[in-house]
C-alpha cells in the first residue's frame, strides 16, 4: 500500500468533489484474482457501470449495446447518481469494499483512490493503447508511475452565450478578441435591458474549473504551485481575478451568490434566463435539448493579461477489489477503444479523447462550434489537482462564497484561504 497520512484522509471534510476517508487495503489486483492476457468473449458475468451525467447516459447505453455484440453474455448495468453526491456516495462504496465494477474518476479524486489502493493499475487490462490519449489526460491519471484511469475525454471552457438576447439588447456579439471588461460591460448593458424580465447579462456563481481557476491563470496567478507543496490564492493574479469576479456581482451586473446557489447558473442560462455562461464543452450534452437551442452560440473565452484556458477530463476506472474482474476488465478496454469513443462523439455526450475520433463529435452539433474547444487546448493549462485536492477544495467551498459574496474582503479571504490550503498540502508530503 502507498503511505498517506492518516490526518490527511481524516482531516477532509466531504464536498462535491468528494473528500474521503478509506479503509486501507492492498493495491493492484485483488479481489477477484487476476486478470487474464485474453478474456474469452464467451465469458458470463454481470457488472455495474457508475457515472453522475444523465445527459450522457443514452451514449453510454449505446456503448454497452456494442459491447454486447462482442460480448454478448456480459450485462453491465448502468447507475447514475448526480456529481453532488456521486463521490460521496462512491466514498461509502469504497470503505465497505463494494465499488462499482467500472465507474467514473475526476482529477481531483484519482490520486487518492489510488494511494488507497482502490483503483486497478489499467497496465494490466488487456487491449489497452494509452499512447491514443492525450499525454495530459495520462499524467492526470497517474500516481506514483502507474496509470489508474483510461481516459474518457477533455474539455476546456468557452463563453456560451444567446444571441437572441445580445440583439434584443442591442449588445455587439462577443468575439476572440473580448477582454474581461469587454465581458462585464456586455454583462451590465444586458442586464439594464432585460433584467425587468428576469433575465441576467451573466452567470457563473462560484465554478471553479469553468470560472475562477481560468480568471486566476488569465491574470498570471496560481491556483497550486507546480510542485503541489504551496497555495497560489494569495498570488497577485488569484486576487485580481476575484476582484474582478466580485466586482461584477458588486454593480449588479451578476445574480448575487445567495441567487447562483439556489439557482444554478447552468440552469438559468438553460433556460433562457441569463445571456452568457462560462462552462466546458460538457455543457453541449445538456444545451443540444435547451428550450433556446436555437439561440445558443459559442465564443471563446474573454481574456485578460494571458491567453489561458483550463483542461480536464473524465477518466473511467475499475475497481482493483472486485469480484469480475475479467468481465470488468474486457469491458475498460471496449469503453477505451475507438469503437466506444466514436458512439460517444456521434452522440454529442463528450469530446472524445481516443486520437482521430473528436471529427464526430464537432459535426454532431455544427451549430455549437465544437472545434474551439479542441482548440483551446493549445492555451491550456492542467486543471490543479494534489494527492488529496478535495482537502482544499472543501477550503474553496467555504471561503469562495463568502469572498465573492462580500462578507469578507478579497485580498483578507484568498490570504486566509492561502494559509488553510498550505496546511492542508503539508498534510500530503
Amino acid at each position: 500500500m502507498h503511505s498517506t497520512s492518516r490526518r490527511t484522509f481524516l482531516g477532509a471534510a466531504a464536498t462535491t468533489a468528494g473528500a474521503m476517508t478509506l479503509a486501507a487495503c492492498g493495491a493492484g489486483s485483488g479481489g477477484g484474482g487476476e486478470i487474464p492476457e485474453e478474456i474469452e468473449t464467451d465469458l458470463s458475468a454481470e457488472i455495474s457501470y457508475s457515472i453522475w451525467d444523465p445527459a450522457q447516459k443514452p451514449a453510454m447505453e449505446k456503448i454497452v449495446a456494442a459491447f454486447n455484440e462482442e460480448y454478448p453474455d456480459i450485462a453491465v448495468s448502468i447507475s447514475v447518481t448526480p456529481f453532488a453526491q456521486y463521490f460521496e456516495k462512491l466514498q461509502t462504496q469504497a470503505t465497505g469494499g463494494d465499488l462499482p465494477d467500472v465507474f467514473w474518476m475526476n482529477g481531483p479524486n484519482v490520486r487518492l483512490y489510488a494511494a488507497e489502493g482502490k483503483l486497478q493499475d489499467i497496465s494490466e487490462v488487456p487491449g489497452l493503447d494509452t499512447a491514443k490519449y492525450p499525454q495530459a489526460m495520462n499524467e492526470l491519471y497517474t500516481f506514483e508511475d502507474s496509470q489508474f484511469c483510461v481516459p474518457k475525454d477533455f474539455d476546456t471552457i468557452g463563453l456560451w452565450w444567446n444571441q437572441d438576447h445580445f440583439e434584443k439588447a442591442g449588445v455587439a456579439a462577443p468575439d476572440e478578441n473580448w477582454t474581461w471588461e469587454d465581458y462585464a460591460q456586455a454583462a451590465r448593458d444586458i442586464t439594464a435591458a432585460l433584467g425587468a424580465e428576469g433575465i441576467w447579462g451573466g452567470a457563473n456563481g462560484i465554478e471553479n474549473q469553468a470560472y475562477l481557476y481560468p480568471l486566476t491563470f488569465q491574470a498570471g496567478g496560481e491556483i497550486i504551485s507546480e510542485d503541489g507543496t504551496t497555495s497560489g490564492y494569495d498570488s497577485a493574479g488569484a486576487i485580481e481575478a476575484f476582484t474582478f469576479a466580485r466586482s461584477l456581482i458588486a454593480d449588479g451586473a451578476l445574480p448575487s451568490i445567495q441567487f447562483t446557489t439556489e439557482n444554478k447558473p447552468a440552469d438559468l442560462f438553460n433556460s433562457g434566463k441569463a445571456a452568457m455562461l462560462w462552462s466546458g464543452n460538457w455543457s453541449a450534452a445538456v444545451f443540444k435539448d435547451s428550450p433556446v437551442r436555437d439561440a445558443i452560440r459559442t465564443a471563446p473565452l474573454p481574456q485578460g493579461a494571458e491567453t489561458v484556458n483550463v483542461i480536464h477530463g473524465i477518466g473511467n476506472a475499475m475497481a482493483a477489489e472486485g469480484s469480475n474482474k475479467s468481465a470488468a476488465a474486457a469491458f475498460l478496454a471496449f469503453l477505451g477503444s475507438e469503437k466506444a469513443n466514436l458512439i460517444q462523439a456521434e452522440e454529442g455526450a463528450a469530446n472524445p479523447a481516443y486520437e482521430g475520433t473528436a471529427t464526430a463529435y464537432v459535426e454532431s452539433l455544427p451549430e455549437f462550434d465544437l472545434q474551439m474547444f479542441l482548440d483551446n487546448a493549445a492555451d491550456a493549462k492542467p486543471y490543479p489537482v494534489s494527492k488529496n485536492t478535495a482537502a482544499w477544495l472543501s477550503l474553496e467551498a467555504d471561503y469562495f462564497p463568502r469572498i465573492l459574496g462580500g462578507e469578507i474582503e478579497v485580498e483578507t479571504g484568498l490570504k486566509e484561504l492561502a494559509t488553510a490550503m498550505n496546511e492542508a498540502l503539508a498534510d500530503e508530503q
